[in-house]
């Protein structure tokens, strides 16, 4: 006969309590109960965990199959161009586009990495460019003379164009080798300027109002209707005549000419390599393995390893990163956007390009 146990404390009604599990074989206890299976989030997890570490090792390796063989110093990473002996070098410096500020800082370092290796005996600078701002053509020119020095001669090797600025930075080297289709010369400066009264006024009624102690202190103002005879005559005579005359001494300094023969040439008109040669203004016609074999020979060397130089890998090169201080995009207006736009823009520049 079966004994129900005492009734519940509350309700009244009979409690039932679990049998205990039974024993396992042989008397031993039971066996634990299995854990639960892996949730399948943390499969996945697991596995991304695993993919992750398997790029980085493959992203590291490859960043040192790169590497290798290359010379790295101050962020710049030495590649070779042409192979030979690495206690004789020839560096080759690359101007190519618009030469702004960022070129001419570029090219500075670049020039200092060269001047510091004991191993480079002769610098290229290699030329593709329109020509740019007076300023940072200046630096490079200047930058040529002050690092180089007379310790290493330096040769000039033009590619398609090599025009106003770009023929300004050729006159501080030893000697300029143009190709046979080489655009160069335009010698002269330029100035364009542009106004949004019309626009901001006629399309949008927006009026604008600008307050100055001094006459000149706008002079150009985007915001105003144009520039008067006066104004006109203040800019070139204050900007665009000692900016023509500073081109001007640098071309007859660097190609050893008369002022006077160079006031001939100096009208903003273009070249070809030869009409450059027999005017004096380039030193012969060829292309870059010519360049080469000059630079050799003025180091007075048979043969040497020539090399360029370019920015160390970085990650944020890899993944697109943009590291500009600000946007230079045209919808970008904000104050110190205008202000650049606004800015007179002197500039050594063949516009045809």
């Amino acid at each position: 006969m079966t004994t129900l146990p005492p009734p519940g404390p509350i309700t009244g009604q009979p409690t039932f309590v679990s049998p205990p599990p039974a024993p396992g074989p042989w008397g031993q206890p039971a066996p634990a109960p299995a854990p639960r299976r892996r949730s399948r989030w943390a499969i996945i997890l697991g596995v991304l965990l695993i993919l992750s570490i398997g790029c980085n090792f493959l992203f590291l390796m490859m960043v040192a199959v790169l590497g290798a063989g290359t010379d790295m110093e101050e962020g710049w990473q030495e590649k070779t161009v042409e192979r030979g002996p690495a206690t004789d070098k020839i560096a080759v410096i690359r101007i190519d586009g618009l030469i702004d500020d960022a070129m001419a800082q570029s090219v500075h370092s670049q020039l200092q990495r060269a001047a510091r290796d004991p191993a480079v005996r002769a610098v290229i600078i290699r030329v593709n460019s329109p020509g740019g701002g007076l300023t940072a053509s200046d630096m490079i020119h200047h930058d040529i003379k002050a690092i180089l020095g007379q310790d290493k001669p330096v040769i000039t090797a033009m590619d398609s164009l090599a025009a106003s600025g770009g023929y300004y930075v050729a006159c501080a080297t030893d000697h300029i080798i143009a190709q046979e289709t080489t655009i160069t010369g335009s010698i002269g400066v330029i100035a364009q300027f542009f106004f949004v009264n019309g626009l901001l006024k006629d399309k949008l009624g927006i009026n604008t109002l600008t307050l100055k102690c001094g006459d000149q202190k706008d002079v150009p103002n985007m915001f105003a209707a144009g520039i008067t005879e006066d104004q006109q005559k203040y800019l070139q005579t204050s900007l665009l005549d000692p900016g023509f005359a500073r081109f001007k001494q640098v071309v007859a300094e660097g190609r050893k000419m008369k002022p006077a023969d160079v006031d001939q040439i100096a009208t903003g008109r273009i070249f070809m390599a030869g009409e450059a040669k027999a005017k004096g203004l380039i030193d012969e016609v060829g292309y870059f393995d010519r360049a080469i074999q000059v630079a050799k020979d003025k180091a007075g060397i048979k043969d040497a390893k020539v090399v360029e130089y370019a920015r160390q890998f970085r990650l944020t090169d890899l993944l697109g990163v943009q590291t500009q201080a600000h946007d230079r995009s045209v919808f970008n207006m904000t104050p110190e956007r205008l202000a650049e736009l606004g800015a007179p823009r002197i500039m050594y520049l063949w516009t045809g390009y």
